[in-house]
């Protein structure tokens, strides 16, 4: 699995997730990247909703940012 994918299917879902969007709609985005098998896709949704369930959105927000700061 291409690591680069997996990461910016990751930092698209947590930004998804901070402007609002449900964890429905990444998981209806889960099955549609599984039906294409586009595996790194949905490794990276499914890693920021996990991750997301432990955040608030104040920290979503500030991960994203710093993150892509010192990449």
């Amino acid at each position: 699995m291409n690591k680069d994918i997996i990461e910016e299917f990751y930092y698209l879902a947590l930004t998804d997730i901070a402007n609002g969007r449900s964890i429905t709609e990444l998981e209806e985005a889960i099955e549609l990247y599984e039906k294409a098998e586009e595996y790194e896709a949905c490794a990276g949704i499914l890693k920021a909703v996990h991750e997301s369930g432990f955040m608030t959105i104040r920290e979503i927000i500030n991960k994203v940012r710093n993150d892509k700061r010192n990449n």
